[in-house]
């Protein structure tokens, strides 16, 4: 029996590294997800972020209320000032033919002043009608006195409204970064990132719904060949390409036609789109893909073609778009 050589016996594998020099082994490569930093997982972050968002809504209620009952104080600070300003427009006529027959008395120096003739309350005409204006006057100024406390008490109540819907503010802006900060953690975590070697484009998947995950299982598929009427495991075509990465994540019996998978899930605009909503050119729905982020796109576009990135203003077709949860 011939020795087999040393070299022979132990000489590495080089399967793998042929596989990765195809163009649909490479694409598929480019698909990663980042590094796991040690810290808390996927389903704490959603624990913490359910949490925050519980408190950030009773805040932001707790704000809306303040915000209420300030404007009401504002409309009773200016009702009470309104109502004293009336008081003083008011008076001062009174105040005014008040100080006239005074004058017009004390000029005259009139006996029956000084002597107590005249009515049954020992007073003369004049002074009488001097003495029921001090008192029409006086009777206005109390109200006036009252009028200028209940709008200071109003003010007071509207500097502290004000101060308490500010402290909500605040609270609800600090609840509100708690929010943010858990979101991008969750984000993070969730974040798949992908370079088509084909096209150059990158793109990323954000998110852990159900959209978000089959976005990430047809990225898988970047590079495999376009083949009509197919659904994988190895060629798509372009509805089937949706179908085949829907029923990996728990969604299958999706039917294998773009009119029919339009009329699934709920509509969305073309601002509201997100990683993992199915996007649709042409007006007969003749084509659709899935979409990543920041205005790209996976599809299997035509004949001769691959599941590849494009960019979505490469078309002047679009045509709608949809949610599948």
């Amino acid at each position: 029996m011939t020795p087999v050589p040393w070299k022979r016996r132990f000489a590495v594998p080089t399967l793998a590294i042929v596989a990765l020099s195809t163009p649909i082994a490479a694409a598929q490569a480019a698909v990663h997800s980042p590094v796991r930093a040690p810290g808390p997982g996927e389903d704490e972050l959603r624990k913490r972020l359910d949490a925050l968002n519980t408190e950030a809504e009773k805040l932001t209620e707790r704000y809306n209320k303040t915000r209420v009952e300030l404007g009401k104080a504002k409309q009773a600070e200016q009702a009470a000032a309104k109502a004293a300003a009336t008081l003083q427009a008011q008076a001062a006529p009174a105040r005014t033919e008040l100080g006239r027959l005074a004058a017009a008395n004390y000029m005259t120096g009139s006996p029956d002043m000084l002597f107590g003739a005249g009515d049954a309350t020992g007073l003369s005409a004049s002074a009488y009608l001097v003495q029921s204006r001090a008192a029409a006057v006086n009777g206005l100024q109390a109200q006036i006195d009252a009028a200028n406390r209940a709008r200071n008490a109003a003010a007071a109540r509207t500097a502290q409204v004000r101060q308490a819907a500010a402290q909500a503010e605040t609270a609800r802006q600090a609840a509100k970064a708690k929010v943010d900060e858990v979101t991008r953690q969750l984000d993070k975590l969730t974040t798949t990132t992908a370079k088509d070697p084909k096209t150059g484009l990158s793109a990323t998947v954000k998110g852990s719904g159900l959209p978000a995950k089959m976005a990430r299982k047809a990225l898988g598929k970047l590079g495999s060949p376009y083949v009509w009427a197919a659904a994988g495991p190895n060629s798509f075509d372009c509805s089937g390409l949706v179908v085949w990465a829907y029923g990996k994540v728990g969604k299958p019996g999706l039917p294998h036609y773009t009119g029919d998978l339009y009329g699934q899930g709920r509509k969305v605009s073309k601002g509201e789109l997100r990683s993992g909503d199915l996007v649709y050119f042409g007006g007969s729905l003749h084509h659709m893909g899935i979409y990543l982020s920041d205005g790209k796109y996976l599809h299997a576009p035509r004949t001769g073609d691959v599941v590849k990135i494009s960019k979505m203003s490469d078309r002047s077709d679009f045509a709608g778009a949809n949610r599948i949860e």
